[in-house]
């Protein structure tokens, strides 16, 4: 009978990692992960050329930022020229998202 139930509504409910990876992946419709990657690291998002010299346009890690920097790098405003878009994001799904990117750092320290 237990089975029963846990096949019936077991299958509405996400667990937090879950959740956590599809605002990661799509939060606002603009995803983290396209900047980002898959697990927050370093990336080199595309090339741009200044004076003649191909440079790598980098994305840095945000694996090992504190909190406080990640919550407000989603928080504070931001004009025409940034490429990090606003997400109008809660206090919770913050957390969420810095918990999810904290578990890939969890094996390089």
């Amino acid at each position: 009978m237990l089975f029963f139930f846990i096949q019936l509504f077991g299958a509405d409910f996400i667990t937090f990692k879950e959740y956590s990876k599809m605002l990661y992946e799509n939060p606002r419709g603009i995803s983290c992960k396209k900047c980002h990657g898959n697990d927050g690291g370093e990336q080199i998002l595309g090339y741009y050329t200044k004076q003649g010299v191909k440079t790598p346009y980098i994305i840095p890690s945000i694996q090992n930022v504190g909190f406080e920097r990640f919550k407000n790098s989603l928080l504070q405003y931001k004009d025409s020229k940034t490429i990090m878009p606003n997400y109008s994001l809660t206090d919770n799904e913050i957390l969420a998202l810095y918990n999810y990117i904290q578990q890939f750092n969890k094996g390089k320290k």
